[in-house]
């Protein structure tokens, strides 16, 4: 017990020493973690975003001075990001080592023999253990940032098949790596057993699925984390009900309040072209439940089973017809609801998306795509609106050819600063400073290059086509803090539907911290 109060008297005297802001919930959370390390458990924290997962580890990096800690982050970009956070806060680079791709192999073996602290990406960190697995045997503490990430979200083809027939067994006959994403299926083995883990996350909320004994199965993510990824099966769990039932969590949550505004646009055109894809898509998932229903039970409502086909398709051999069509006919009506018409005007001039509109519209499909994109168009006068009162604004969209457009687009109608960021973008850091620099300016993102990135200066976030998964929209609207977060949709089509039903989700699993305007 002497042991614990002198840990958490070190962190008091470390937050009043580095002049860092003394939150309640960050110091229980903290706390939580020194009882479990003291009892040998190991932890998961749901922490959302903007509420310090990047504090807490360093702080715990701090106050277990005598022991290796690695802090396992997703991307480059967080690695770097944590880097200049560590070497700001306590004025000094020489106590912690950093492991990502572009670094050495000589300088990263060089850092986990002589660095107390670790930051790391798994890939690399798992290419280095493999050749030297010893060298992570000197880690007391193992951090895992964005811990969800860790699982898939969908059961592999082999685990499903095996010479064309369904492989039935329980997820507990069947090695859990399986439901690791690589490389954490390589570090679950490498990486000590008897350490503390600490999975931290702003989203353990969504579903994944498992297949079992019954076929596939919607599984919580949170469960199936606590069984599958931690050695230990002592755990403590750390939510944000418990959070802002016990902390001052609740104070910081409002200063990060983010308000949705969903924003009809109406082309009639795209609303032909979606109902007639959108009526064959269902024909299809039909057939598929008639032919598959062992593998694709019912759940509890029909839309979560066309949900669960449509997730899970991958599942079907890959030279299934019904699983061909059905992805042709997705991706069509993907770009037509996020890409440009220049785009996928070639796309759908093939003979099956002719039959299909002469089908269900009678209309040659010639006649009824769009010259111009109507969101952009949308886009466009919302971003004249904003700029014009000095916010700085950002655009996310899904594909880099609309992002292309839009940035012409936009130019051309001489509104300053305006910036733009792809996977392709080599000066990232550079772009970055200038958007936060001026006011006003406009950042247009797609997603690899929105990923791990957070603009706390942005107060308007616009986003051009929505995503699937409650998980990823959630994401995606918390890039920035305090802010108007607008939804665009094509009005009285499948998108309009896809947009309610992602909001009412999110609001559920989530509701401490969004507002949906007017409502």
């Amino acid at each position: 017990m002497s042991g614990h109060i002198n840990l958490y008297r070190k962190l008091i005297d470390l937050l009043e020493k580095e002049k860092l802001e003394r939150r309640g919930y960050q110091l229980w959370i903290i706390n939580s973690i020194i009882k479990a390390k003291r009892d040998g458990k190991n932890v998961i924290v749901e922490l959302d975003a903007g509420m310090g997962k990047r504090v807490i580890s360093y702080l715990i990096s701090r106050i277990f001075a005598d022991e290796g800690v690695l802090i396992i982050t997703p991307s480059r970009a967080s690695v770097w990001d944590m880097y200049i956070y560590f070497k700001k806060t306590s004025g000094s680079n020489d106590w912690f080592g950093t492991i990502m791709g572009g670094v050495s192999k000589r300088i990263k073996t060089w850092s986990l023999k002589n660095r107390r602290v670790i930051i790391s990406t798994p890939i690399s960190l798992a290419r280095i253990l493999e050749k030297y697995p010893d060298l992570a045997e000197g880690f007391n503490t193992i951090i895992i940032n964005e811990v969800d990430k860790v699982l898939r979200r969908a059961p592999r083809y082999e685990q499903i098949y095996k010479n064309q027939k369904p492989n039935i067994g329980s997820a507990t006959e069947r090695d859990s790596s399986s439901m690791l994403v690589y490389p954490w299926n390589i570090l679950k083995r490498r990486l000590p057993k008897d350490s503390c883990w600490i999975g931290m996350s702003g989203t353990l909320r969504d579903e994944h699925y498992v297949f079992s004994r019954d076929g596939i199965e919607i599984k919580k993510e949170l469960e199936t984390l606590a069984n599958v990824l931690f050695p230990k099966s002592a755990l403590v769990i750390i939510t944000m009900d418990k959070l802002i039932e016990r902390t001052d969590a609740r104070d910081y949550i409002l200063r990060n309040l983010t308000i949705i505004s969903p924003i009809p646009v109406f082309d009639s055109k795209v609303k032909i072209l979606v109902d007639c894809i959108s009526m064959e898509m269902d024909q299809v998932i039909d057939r598929i439940k008639e032919l598959y229903g062992r593998i694709f039970p019912d759940e509890i409502t029909p839309l979560r089973t066309r949900e669960k086909i449509q997730r899970t398709i991958a599942v079907l051999s890959s030279n299934n017809p019904l699983k061909i069509k059905f992805l042709r006919l997705a991706l069509a009506r993907r770009h037509i609801l996020a890409n440009t018409p220049d785009v996928y005007r070639k796309f759908l001039s093939k003979p099956l998306f002719r039959k299909i509109v002469e089908r269900y519209a009678g209309l040659n499909i010639n006649e009824i795509i769009p010259d111009k994109s109507s969101k952009i168009q949308k886009i466009i006068e919302i971003v004249k609106k904003w700029a014009e009162l000095g916010q700085n604004i950002i655009i996310i969209t899904s594909f880099v050819k609309t992002a292309i457009r839009m940035w012409r687009k936009l130019k051309e109608k001489s509104i300053a600063n305006i910036y733009m960021l792809t996977g392709k973008t080599y000066n990232k850091r550079a772009i970055l400073e200038k958007f936060r620099k001026n006011r006003p300016s406009v950042l247009i993102l797609t997603p690899v290059a929105e990923r791990d990135l957070d603009f706390p200066e942005a107060s308007i976030v616009i986003i051009h086509d929505i995503i699937s998964t409650v998980k990823s929209m959630y994401q995606r609207i918390k890039r920035a803090r305090r802010s108007n977060v607008l939804i665009l949709y094509y009005s009285d089509t499948f998108e309009e539907r896809k947009v309610s039903i992602l909001i009412s989700r999110m609001i559920k699993r989530y509701p401490w911290s969004i507002r949906i305007r007017g409502s």
